[in-house]
This record gives structure tokens, sequence and C-alpha cells, in this order.
């Protein structure tokens, strides 16, 4: 009973307080901006520990005691202003401010601090300490600060994270278990090997910030298992801008090599993508197969952006353009191997490998905000990338006699084009309730154009191609054409009037994605030996060699004699996904807050394929039909305003894509890959748990715990046959994945008599993965247990960023290190052991000096520490580990300069 009565009068009495409170609330614009709103302002009761900070868009609001006060407005570089006011209780009294400058203080200075909002570090840190969810960000400070130059470096900067062969790994979990969105919608794949576009597309002159999403919650499309990347796109946030840029750079292994390029290419990355045959008589390739040469290479790149704001009445229109040119060399030496399940050796090559990268990239942004709250904005963005690589191999390939070697030269041109449109618009209804309604059109077109591969057997002191074996000497066209078009809808309505987060949110998605691959092939088969001179093939790849019968030309599907031989192999993925969802946030008293969702999705996927394997009009296509009620939550404990814990879990999925399913064999140098048709979706269980301590707006620790369960997990896997085929196959029942992550950033220097500032950032992770391999798989797993395919034990990232201002000038220097333990790269099978990644360290450095508001030089110094980039295999039995590929990639030194009018 006494129990009961000291909880009645303890509730009556926070009633009673509430109820001597009103609401004060208004808007800080900034003068110095023409009266853009003024994100984090300080708006503090001058003698009682209450206030607030304000939003994204100026606003602010909180409870005061009723009574006289006096409210204190202040911001970095501002007059600080205070007003006297009296409020009641009950009473919601609105006051506005607006905000000028100090004087003496650099109008320029105050524009990137009052308007770069998410772009800068600490905006991104408040967030997510006001946040109820779980996320990371990263900024265009952050990103500068560190010399990160796309957004892959981005996110790999951040706990947990790290780059797999291809795309990011997520907590272990690779490409297929992550999704990636451009202003949180989604986009697709340039590549057909993978689900998600390549992070390193995104220059980071068109990003504003990146958000991490580990945990799930349900406006995010259920096909996500690692995490989601959304990338922001950079908007106008000054009055007007114009810059330019320029950069030279060399790699150091690179830049005095004799360099081989590719005849039909060009540094600009433009070439002729059509096929030139239509007839097998006639030898009509117009690209030769000896490569052209060049000397003293250098990496260089250009880049600008502009923009400006209008006044229209009282709404503002706004546009942003940012172009760029980047061009990259790489030159690689190493050696790879293949063995035997038994451990023998069969394949011993040394190679020289010569990279060309070379992106133009052009970003818009046009935006309308209206006076009432409304907005909407047009965003187009096309990124060219041109890729072109030349690989010489030679040594011994599984001789047939003593003395066998060959060379092996390969040449391939993967050329890429994005297209990205999308729509964004917000509607307020009222203070309470409001509307945001999105959609995209994208387009990906990815070619890969007369992709050259020649083998010569060493033997009897001459080279020459082997006879009856066509597929040796090889010139392959594919052609990728994806579209994907997606909706989205949501209402947001807030609970309560006052400052209580409590809010309810639903809406709907629709997104639908067709894919149409093709490929043509064409092969050289030589009835008898004959001698070539491997730096001038051209001497017999030719018509004359045609019309005298030294050798034949073929496509993938057979000679002359047969009439589908120019039809190429295809497959066509169709996929559509309907969704809807609900969330509520529930501010269940000053410190608890609540939120549960639910996101229901209807996913279809058929792949029809006629392909060098398969034909679906035979073997079936690839057909899978699936709903999901996907539930979601998320809880937050304020123990302080500076300390909070949070909880999360969530149910999703991981959908095969569409080149997983699709058997079209796709052949490299030392592993061939193919899709299987009968692969199942997966099945994710998330849990998360978070601890965070904020010391400053700038400075924080946080130790996070997760784990994640997976059934039917999706792993790539190994057919040891004659071409080391890799595939796609549910490798177990299930798979768990569980471990720990710890965040730091800390001011560990702070002198302002000096001007001086030094920072320290650190994240790690500890990461344990299991997988229960199915011992009834036909893949015959060599072991009946695995870590999960890309799942890295230890993750390390740390850096040290000063600032220092002399006068009128900056200077920021950055010193980051990274570091990745060894993890699994493919699952073993019928005695082969794991294909292990090997442990990378990196160590990059990186400088800037800002002379004043117009020049600024940037120094780049990256893989200072040069390591061996390893693929290794354990012998069999325990024996000696084989080393199946290593390289070094050499350091890159860069010099830029940059202008702003």
């Amino acid at each position: 009973m006494k129990k009961f009565l000291f909880i009645t009068f303890l509730a009556l009495g926070q009633i009673i307080a509430a109820q001597n409170k009103g609401t004060l609330k208004g808007l800080l614009t900034d003068k110095e901006t023409n009266n853009e709103p003024l994100p984090f302002a300080n708006v503090v009761i001058k003698g009682i520990t209450i206030g607030a900070t304000t939003d994204f868009d100026g606003n602010y609001e909180f409870k005061v005691p009723a009574g006289t006060h006096t409210v204190v407005f202040s911001f970095l570089g501002y007059k600080s202003v205070e007003k006297t006011f009296t409020i009641k209780a009950g009473e919601t009294l609105r006051i506005n401010q607006v905000m000028s400058a100090e004087e003496g203080v650099s109008l320029d200075e105050i524009v990137v601090k009052s308007s770069s909002s998410k772009e800068k570090t600490s905006a991104l840190i408040l967030e997510q300490k006001k946040a109820v969810s779980i996320k990371t960000s990263i900024g265009a400070q952050e990103l500068s600060v560190k010399g990160v130059s796309d957004a892959e470096g981005a996110v790999t900067k951040t706990a947990g994270v790290s780059k797999g062969s291809k795309n990011i790994v997520v907590r272990g979990l690779g490409d297929r278990y992550n999704s990636t969105t451009l202003n949180g919608l989604p986009l697709p794949s340039d590549d057909p090997e993978y689900k998600n576009i390549s992070l390193d597309f995104f220059d980071t002159s068109i990003i504003k910030n990146i958000g991490i999403n580990k945990v799930f919650t349900s406006e995010i499309a259920g096909d996500v298992g690692g995490a989601n990347v959304d990338i922001a796109s950079k908007e106008l946030v000054k009055r007007s801008l114009l810059n330019v840029g320029v950069s030279l750079g060399a790699n150091t292994q690179t830049v005095s090599k004799e360099f081989l390029t590719i005849d039909g290419t060009n540094r600009l990355g433009t070439q002729n993508l059509g096929i030139p045959v239509n007839n097998l008589g006639n030898y009509s390739f117009g690209n030769s197969f000896k490569p052209n040469s060049q000397n003293f290479q250098l990496n260089n790149s250009v880049s600008f952006a502009g923009g400006k704001k209008y006044d229209i009445n009282d709404d503002t229109f706004s546009f942003f353009i940012v172009g760029g040119f980047d061009a990259g060399y790489n030159f690689l030496e190493g050696n790879i191997k293949q063995t035997t399940s038994a451990g023998t050796v069969f394949q011993d090559q040394d190679f020289s490998r010569y990279d060309y990268n070379v992106s133009q990239i052009l970003m818009a942004n046009l935006k309308y905000k209206f006076e009432a709250g409304h907005s909407i904005a047009y965003n187009h963005l096309f990124i060219h990338n041109n890729k072109q690589s030349i690989g010489d191999y030679f040594g011994e390939v599984n001789p047939e006699q003593d003395g066998d070697l060959e060379f092996q030269r390969r040449q391939q041109t993967n050329n890429n084009e994005v297209y990205v449109n999308q729509l964004l618009a917000n509607y307020k209804f009222s203070e309470r309730l409001n509307f945001e309604a999105k959609g995209s059109l994208n387009f990906i077109r990815g070619n890969e154009p007369d992709r050259r591969t020649n083998k010569y057997l060493l033997r009897d002191g001459f080279y020459s191609p082997q006879t009856s074996s066509a597929g040796e000497n090889e010139r392959f066209f594919s052609k990728l054409e994806e579209n994907d078009y997606a909706t989205k809808g949501k209402f947001s309505y807030k609970l309560k009037e006052d400052e209580d987060v409590s809010v309810l949110e639903f809406g709907g998605d629709y997104r639908y994605t067709e894919r149409l691959f093709s490929a043509t092939i064409f092969n050289h088969d030589f009835s008898t030996r004959i001698a070539i001179d491997i730096e001038n093939p051209d001497a017999i790849f030719n018509q004359s060699s045609i019309d005298n019968n030294i050798f034949e030309l073929e496509t993938g599907r057979g000679n002359a004699s047969n009439p589908n031989a120019f039809t190429p192999f295809t497959y066509r993925g169709k996929r559509q996904i309907f969704g809807a969802f609900g969330n509520v946030v529930y501010q269940l008293s000053d410190n608890l807050i609540a939120s549960f969702g639910a996101r229901f999705e209807k996913i279809q996927q058929r792949v029809t394929f006629n392909t060098n394997i398969a034909q679906s009009s035979v073997d079936g296509p690839s057909f899978l039909d699936r709903t999901y009620v996907l539930p979601s939550f998320n809880v937050k404990y304020n123990f302080n305003e500076n300390s909070i814990f949070r909880l999360a879990g969530s149910q999703t999925y991981t959908f095969p894509q569409f080149k997983e399913t699709a058997p079209f064999k796709y052949q490299d140098i030392t592993f061939s890959s193919q899709g299987n048709p009968d692969l199942k979706p997966s099945d994710n269980y998330n849990l998360d748990a978070k601890y965070e301590y904020y010391f400053s707006s700038s400075e924080l620790i946080t130790l996070t715990g997760f784990y994640k369960y997976i059934q039917n997990p999706i792993s790539r896997s190994e057919i040891p046959s004659g071409g080391n085929t890799l595939t796609y196959l549910n490798v177990g029942n299930d798979a768990s994945v569980y471990g720990i992550e710890l965040e730091a950033r800390k001011k560990i220097i702070n002198k302002d008599e000096q001007d001086l500032e030094v920072f320290a950032g650190l994240n790690t992770s500890f990461l344990m993965s299991n997988v229960n391999l199915d011992a009834s798989s036909v893949a015959q797993f060599t072991n009946t247990t695995s870590n999960l395919e890309g799942a890295t034990p230890f993750l390390l990232n740390a850096d040290i960023s000063l600032n220092k201002k002399i006068n009128e000038s900056t200077l920021i220097s950055s010193v980051v290190f990274n570091y990745f333990s060894e993890r699994v790269y493919s699952v073993g099978t019928r005695g082969f052991e794991n294909v292990l990644e090997k442990g990378i360290p990196t160590l990059d450095l990186v400088s800037s000096y800002q002379f004043n508001e117009h020049y600024a030089l940037k120094l780049k110094a990256t893989n200072l520490l040069n390591p061996d980039f390893q693929l290794t295999r354990a012998g069999f039995n325990g024996g000696d580990n084989v080393v199946l590929r290593n390289y070094k990639k050499g350091v890159n030194l860069s010099l830029g300069f940059t202008y702003d009018f």
C-alpha cells in the first residue's frame, strides 16, 4: 500500500510540475546568409541548466518553468543575444532571433560554420546523439581531413567495415548482404558480378555525408544483413560558390615504367563498344593483339563546383553543379599459383599487370524551397568509369612434358556508365504532419568490349598456340543494360506538440529492376602448331591465316556451320518489390524512448538464361517468390545528457542476385565463376547493444556488441574442376556472427592561445563467425565448419589530425592507419582447404594548407607501408600454405591545388 501511495504521489507530482511549465520555441536565422536558418546554435535559459540546440532547420523548442527568465542565443563567431520574457503555465511562447557576426570574423568562415550542417563532424555527432536508432555517419569535413577520395574509402574508416575483393565487407558480411542508396533511394549495380554499385565511383566532391546503418529499421528495404550505405549528395550551402581544383600525382613503382596500353583505347576512356565481325570467314577486328607502350605516367585530376541561390519573393531557388575528371596508373608485379586438392602446385607464373583507370563525373542539384517549409529538388548524376588492364603471365601451367612453359596475355577493358535521376519532394501540412515523396529512374550501361586473351606454349624453343584448344585465344564482347525504377512515400505525424520526440511514421515503396546481359565470344581453333612472335601476334591473327587454314574463327556456340553461331550467351533478370512500412517512436519518459516498426515486402525475381552452361527453356528458369513481414525495435535510454544506452533488434533477408543464379561462366586468369539457379534466400536475425558517451560536440566514445544469426547463408565456394571454378552456394543450414566494436574520438591538444587543436580517432572491432557446413551438399565441403566468407576477426582504423591556424592561413595534417586480419576468400570443397586473404596494414598521410580564403594546397601520400597483397591456401593434410597470389601496389603521392573565387 505504501508503495502504491508513493507511486501515486510521484506521478501526481510530475503532472503538477509539467502543468507549471510553458513551452518556449522559435527560429534562429543567419543575417550573413540572407536570413537562412541557423542550425546547431545554442539556446539556454540564463542561470538554470535548461536549453536546447537548434535543429537543421534552425528551430528550437523546450519546456520552461512559469515566470520571468532571460534566454541567451549564442553561436561560435556570432554576437550573443539576451532577451527577457515572461511565460505562464501551459503557454506556448515563440521568440525568433536573427543572429549576426562578431566584428573582425571572416564572413567566409561564418558561412562554412553555419551552413555546412550535415557535412561537419560535430553536426553529424550531434545527429547521432539525438537519433533514436543506431547510426554512424561520416561527413565531407572528416573525409577531407583524412584525405579520402571516394565513398569506399569513407566507409572503410568506420568500425566493422573493411574493403573486400570488390566492394565493402561489414561485420563479416560481404557485398550480397549489404545495400547502397543515394538520398534514401536504391542504386543499381554497374557490375554483373555484384549486388552493389562500386562505392569508389562516388568522388568525395559530390558527397555531403555517408550514413552507415548497421541496424535495420522499417523504412530501409529488407534485403540487407550487414549494412545499408546511404550517400547524401551535396547541395549548395552558401549564397554562391565557384571553385576549381587540379592535382598531379604518381605511383612509385609505376611512374617511370615502360607502360603497356591496349590498342583501341585512349586516355579519355572512350572506344568503340560494338562487335565488328558478322561473318566468321572475315577477320575484320579493328583492334590489334599487340599493345602500345608509353613512358612516364602521371596521375591527374581536374574538378570544379559552382552554384548560386536566388530569392523569389519569400521562396528560394538554388542550383549546384559538380564535375570532375580523374585518371590514374598502376603497375603490379607478382606471382600466381594453383594447386590440386593434394596441395601439388600445377600453375606457377610470374606476372606483370598494367592498370589505367579514368573516370568523369557530373552532378547537378536543383532545389526550390517554399517559405512554408515545403521543398522540391531534382538530382542528376552521371558517372563514366573506364578501366583498362593488361596482364602478362609466364611460367609453368600443368605441363604435359618437362620444360613446358606458357605465356599468357590478357587485355581487358571495363566501360561503365551510370545515370541517376531523382525527384525529391517534401510537403509540410502542419507543424505536426509532414509528407515526403521520392522517385528515381536509374540506368546502368556496362560493357567489356574486345577483351583479348592469348595463351602460347613454349616448347621446342618456340612459342605457339596450342592445337584443339580454341578457347585459349579469345576475343570477348559483353554488354549489360539495367534499368531500375523506384518510388517511395512517407507520412510523419508528431504525436505531441511539445519537445517530446514521439512520432508515427508510415508509408510504402516500390522498385522494379530489369537487367539484360549478353556476351559474344570469338575463339581461334588452330589445327597445327605454328611459331608465333609474342611481340607481334598480328602476323598470325589475321585474314591470311583464315584463308590458309592456319586457324578457324568460331564463336562460343561453334563454327560457321552452326546457324546460331552469332547468337550471344544471355541472361535476363526481372525483379519487383512491393513494400509497406510503419514505425512508431514513443517517448516513455524524459530519459527513455522506444521505437517499434514492421515492414511488409512482396518480392518476385525471375532469371532466364541461354548460356555456355545451360538454357532455361530446357532446365527451367530461376524463380523466387517470397513474402516477408520484418519486425524491428530500437530502445534508447539517456542516463544523462551525454551518457546513452541503445538496444536494437530486427529481422531481414538476403536474396540471391541475378548473376548468382544465372549459370553463365565468366573466365578469369586463375579462377572462373558461374551462377547457381538453385540458390535460396537467407533469413537474418540481428541484435545490437550500444553504449555512447559524449565528451563534447566533437568528442565521444562508444562500445557496441552485436549478434547475427543467418539461416541458409550464401557464400562463394570453389568447385575444384579443371577450370578452378567459383560458384555460390547455400553453404549450410545456419551461421552466426558476433563481436564488439569500439569507437573513440578525442581532442588531445587544445591550445587556444596558439590556435592549435589535435584530434585522435580510433575504431576497432573483434569478430567471431561460424558456418555449420552442409555435409550433404553436392559441393562436398572439405571441413564441417568454417568462418564466413569475408569475415575479418580483427579490424583497426586509427587517425591523428592536427589543425593549426597561422594568421590567415590554416594547416590541417592527418595520419591514418588501417589494418584487417586474415579472412576467408572462398570456402574449400572436395579436399581443397579454404582460400584465405592475408591481413593488410595501410598507412596514409594527408596534409592541406589553406593560404587564405582563396588558395589551398593538398599533399597526399597513401599506402606508405606498401604491404604484400596475398591469397593463400593451406596445404593438404596440414602441409605448408601455398601463396596463390602475391603482389604490391606501390606508394601513391599527389599534390593538389584549389582556388575559390
